[in-house]
């Protein structure tokens, strides 16, 4: 059943996060608040940007929601630069090289709870923001207590335990023992949930482009055309229509229709009784459908198409929502196509996964405000990404991984 599997976003959570020095703390959470705000997630919180020229001297503290800026941090060979941001530095503290301004840390974390949001992000809990280590008699307290549903803060190593166990049972995700990408996929989806993946077809589910591409080549020769493996490359994520309008600008849309059927013709000629599935692509498909997550097939491939790949690999009654060409304006990187899908499927954009093996085909999913998970099947980087997998068995792992966090 899908409730035994999913996280209850009602539900009060905090996430605690911790690595070594280096391993990439802010970042991970940078790119999360990134993520969330543009998946339309309300944020507040602070993060704490270093302050460099040539080398880092310092650290901000920056609300993210009020956008307040305040010195967390000096080297003490720059303490003499006693007016920053127009502001007089007051209550200071010496940790190691540096001369630390806690109550501006707390400042900021108070001017941002005054916030309305979903998603209440600290970094970082450590000795610069609470310098007598007591976390128990901290500004941490008055965070906990608050309304937010979830809250997620970085920790230094040396207050990590002392923190996990304030907050009690919750969430504790250890860079060092995850890795950054496996740790930022975790951290997406504690604070989003799933429902649903979408999964496009050609280079995900099948392996159908060596058929395409001689299709085009056949039928673009036969009209005096030369079409390249390159040319084909550029193709990826748009309809055919799209494709034959590049080079038949004087044809009626009518006449454009007819000559996408007569190439899918030939596409189907050629594949019939050769359509191999992607490693994996079936027993992923299946495995999902067993833990309740709901499945939709995008494709801006025919219909036609779709009916007769269905029944070349017995996928008939996999999918709750299939997705044409037919069904669809225009071609991916336009969210059109992913859109209509998750209409379809009645689930939040936030609460969906995107399974793709192009950037198209991910700015597509991005747009449609999804998480999207890139397969390098066809290309091997795939920056739009939230997580790269390289076949279905690590991304079987990180739904494994999922399911026992809940």
């Amino acid at each position: 059943m899908k409730e035994e599997f999913s996280f209850n976003m009602t539900e009060k959570r905090f996430v605690v996060i911790t690595g070594r020095p280096g391993s990439g703390k802010s970042t991970l959470v940078s790119k999360l608040v990134r993520r969330l705000g543009e998946m339309g997630f309300k944020v507040a919180g602070v993060i704490t940007p270093e302050l460099k020229d040539q080398k880092r001297y310092g650290f901000e503290v920056v609300g993210i929601s009020s956008g307040k800026r305040k010195i967390l941090a000096l080297e003490k060979q720059r303490f003499n630069e006693q007016r920053l941001y127009g502001e007089l530095l007051r209550t200071k503290h010496t940790l190691g090289r540096y001369i630390v301004f806690p109550e501006n840390f707390i400042e900021v974390i108070e001017i941002e709870m005054k916030n309305q949001a979903e998603v209440f992000v600290i970094d970082e809990v450590g000795p610069m923001e609470i310098p007598s280590g007591n976390i128990e008699k901290s500004w941490v307290d008055m965070v906990i207590r608050s309304d937010f549903g979830t809250t997620i803060a970085t920790v230094k190593k040396n207050m990590a335990q002392s923190l996990r166990k304030f907050v009690g049972k919750n969430f504790f995700v250890d860079i060092d023992d995850f890795g950054f990408d496996s740790a930022y996929g975790v951290l997406l989806e504690i604070t989003t949930g799933t429902d649903a993946f979408l999964f496009d077809l050609d280079g995900v589910i099948i392996d159908s482009s060596e058929f395409h591409m001689k299709a085009w080549m056949k039928y673009l020769s036969e009209k005096g055309i030369n079409f390249s493996e390159h040319d084909f490359k550029m193709t990826f994520g748009k309809r055919n229509e799209e494709i034959l309008r590049e080079y038949f600008l004087n044809k009626s849309e009518e006449e454009i229709k007819k000559m996408s059927y007569e190439k899918e013709e030939i596409y189907r000629k050629l594949a019939r009784g050769k359509l191999r599935p992607i490693e994996g692509s079936i027993e992923i498909l299946k495995f999902l459908k067993e833990k309740g997550f709901r499945l939709a097939l995008v494709s801006s491939t025919p219909k036609e198409n779709i009916d007769f790949i269905f029944k070349e690999l017995g996928l008939e009654g996999i999918f709750e929502a299939v997705i044409s060409g037919s069904d669809i304006k225009a071609g991916k990187p336009n969210p059109e196509c992913y859109l209509l899908a998750i209409d379809r499927l009645k689930v939040k954009p936030s609460r969906s996964y995107v399974v793709e093996d192009s950037e198209h085909g991910l700015e597509a999913g991005m747009k449609a405000g999804a998480k999207c998970i890139g397969i390098t099947t066809t290309h091997k980087c795939l920056k739009n990404a939230d997580i790269v997998i390289q076949n279905f068995k690590e991304l079987k792992e990180f739904i494994s991984k999922i399911i026992s966090l809940s």
